[in-house]
């Protein structure tokens, strides 16, 4: 099983990467995010989960250690293949997932394509005992606590603020800077 490969970067797909690993081209589906960070040509590294079937095989490739084991938690709920988690990982981050499990907030994932209410609760029962919640403490939980208090003062939903505040670049260090960040970001996505 391949859990691990490095290579360059031949073409770039809507949510997959062909990455040339000595001579053979691997097509790997990736997170849209993480594929807009990379352009063909350039070097990349990445942690594999490698699914094989009776129809057939893919490759599944995430920037961190953290993102797969995100993914490999999603795939012990019956009835999540890994198209569904793909696509839960697109719109929660693993510490935004964590948060909607540990409030049980199913407005994140029911946002994903194929899923229902239903659906959304049995993952988060399913995943309720497997994910800790976010340790509180230390001033880099109490910026992001403040920032998302300041984003849903502004009309963010607790889970929207949550998921752009674990986007924030480490060296934001007030309030205001998460929020200006933030807001341009929304701006250029728009």
């Amino acid at each position: 099983m391949i859990a691990y490969l490095a290579g360059m970067v031949l073409e770039k797909e809507d949510k997959a990467l062909i990455v040339d690993v000595n001579g053979l081209g691997l097509r790997v589906a990736v997170l849209s995010a993480f594929g807009r960070t990379v352009g063909v040509g350039e070097p990349v590294t990445l942690r594999i989960y490698h699914q094989v079937s009776a129809e057939a095989e893919a490759l599944y490739g995430f920037a961190t250690k953290d993102d797969l084991h995100y993914f490999e938690l999603l795939l012990t709920v019956p009835s999540v293949g890994p198209r569904t988690a793909m696509g839960i990982l697109e719109v929660a981050s693993g510490q935004a997932l964590v948060a909607a499990v540990a409030e049980e907030d199913t407005t994140i994932l029911t946002r994903v394509s194929g899923i229902g209410r239903k659906t959304a609760e049995r993952i988060i029962v399913e995943l309720k005992g497997k994910l800790k919640a976010p340790a509180e403490g230390g001033p880099r939980s109490t910026l992001q606590s403040e920032v998302v208090d300041a984003l849903v003062s502004l009309g963010y939903t607790a889970v929207q603020a949550r998921q752009a505040v674990q986007q924030l670049p480490g060296s934001v260090q007030t309030v205001e800077e998460a929020v200006r960040a933030i807001l341009q970001t929304q701006r250029v996505a728009r």
